[in-house]
């Protein structure tokens, strides 16, 4: 099979069947020759599909509902080679031709022609033209119209490009040094030796930015749990919540498990930690993630966060929420995200985010911390939820740095956008 082909088939699961990119990628690591090469096809189609697809009603006299999804996937990645990645010579229409006839062998010479067409043409072809901004901005870095003008109102014009030219950039990706197992220079020359390109991390103590991540997950440093990959922003959440050991700590929206094993680790293996989720199916992630790790004393736990659970009520010394949310601050590293999410679903999201702390207050003991947190922007969801608690009469405001919370901004802070908050049960 060829990389193209494997870019493909990874391709058609996003967007057609609702897979996750980088799960996808994780899986043909071994058999792509070139996994480089991929995953630029796979990232690159994702964030710049709305673009492509401008282009391709140009060039097509049948409209895009019309083509068959395997010809215009083929199409979206013939268009993205020879205009994003400079891929001016015929062979790559050949090469498309030829998986055409594998996919929808009639469509061969729709495509062939398609593609040629656009060679030819290109420089015209590629030009947007738009008097409106917002819409002009929404084809030019591929996010729907409606999400990019919810940017817009919330932050301005000059976020709203430098968000949307960040999202479409290559994303370097941290890892979160295991403090219980290594250190974070022993851990960097292992790494080092393996040929990675490493940097410190800036906003976290415990943060290495892996410049050329390709294959990082089949080494035995991950195997063996010396590091798990996160984010700097998320690895603030819990550095911030500052958990004490010998507590009680409840991290009650917890899947995939990366802050609940950071709290283990943070904690040195001597809190006791329930990590719940509402989605049965996802903890035995969480379980993975703990005995790679090396941690102890985490329950797993599975009930709807947004109904109260008795026998929690005044437990905790400490509860993590970081909620359900539209995930628009991660964009950069999941483009599936902007094609799967709506203002109807931002709205529905802050209103269940509401439930959710309605209920992790009372879990908590006097004098208990609360921390929540989204990996989103938006005033909706975010400064929605602090107004909603800020007018608690039994919370109070923890300030973070002086400020009432933290909002990651992912072009200044070369993160995921971010938004942490923190309170005290009076």
């Amino acid at each position: 099979m060829t990389d193209l082909e494997l870019a493909f088939n990874i391709l058609y699961k996003v967007v057609y069947k609702e897979a996750k990119s980088n799960d996808e990628i994780n899986k043909v690591a071994d058999s792509a020759n070139n996994l480089a090469f991929v995953t630029k096809n796979v990232y690159g189609v994702l964030e710049n599909k709305i673009y492509l697809d401008y282009m391709i009603r140009k060039l097509s006299t049948v409209r895009l509902k019309k083509i068959h999804p395997s010809v215009l996937l083929i199409l979206e990645i013939g268009i993205y080679n020879i205009y994003f990645l400079n891929t001016k010579d015929y062979a790559i229409v050949n090469e498309l031709v030829e998986l055409t006839k594998l996919k929808n062998r009639r469509s061969k010479g729709f495509v062939n022609a398609i593609l040629r067409n656009f060679i030819r043409d290109e420089k015209e072809i590629a030009k947007i033209k738009e008097s409106d901004d917002i819409k002009s901005l929404s084809i030019r870095y591929s996010l729907p119209e409606e999400l990019t003008c919810y940017i817009y109102k919330n932050y301005g014009m000059d976020y709203t490009k430098a968000f949307l030219r960040y999202i479409n950039s290559e994303q370097v990706i941290s890892i979160r040094v295991n403090n219980l197992k290594t250190d974070k220079d022993g851990l960097r020359d292992l790494l080092l030796d393996k040929g990675f390109e490493i940097e410190d991390g800036h906003l976290s103590k415990n943060a290495l930015k892996i410049l050329n991540p390709a294959g990082l997950v089949n080494t035995d440093e991950f195997k063996d749990g010396l590091f798990t990959i996160q984010q700097e922003g998320s690895m603030k959440t819990v550095e911030i919540l500052d958990p004490k050991n010998d507590c009680k700590i409840l991290d009650l929206c917890a899947a995939p498990g990366t802050k609940t094993s950071y709290i283990g680790e943070y904690t040195n293996n001597k809190a006791h930690i329930i990590a719940n989720d509402i989605s049965k199916d996802k903890l035995p992630l969480i379980k993975e993630n703990i005995d790679r790790l090396g941690l102890k004393n985490i329950e797993l736990s599975n009930f709807d966060a947004s109904i109260c659970k008795n026998e929690f009520v005044d437990t905790f010394d400490y509860v993590l929420v970081d909620a359900p949310c539209s995930g628009l601050g991660v964009m950069g590293r999941k483009p599936e995200i902007r094609y799967n999410r709506s203002m109807e679903d931002i709205e529905s999201l802050a209103e269940l985010q509401k439930h959710i702390l309605d209920q992790a207050i009372k879990y908590l003991k006097k004098d208990g911390v609360l921390v929540y947190s989204t990996c989103t922007i938006g005033n909706i969801e975010n400064k929605g939820s602090f107004s909603y608690l800020s007018a608690m009469d039994n919370l109070e405001v923890i300030p973070i740095d002086g400020k009432n919370y933290i909002e990651y901004v992912n072009y200044i802070d070369k993160t995921d956008g971010f938004f942490i908050s923190k309170f005290k049960k009076k």
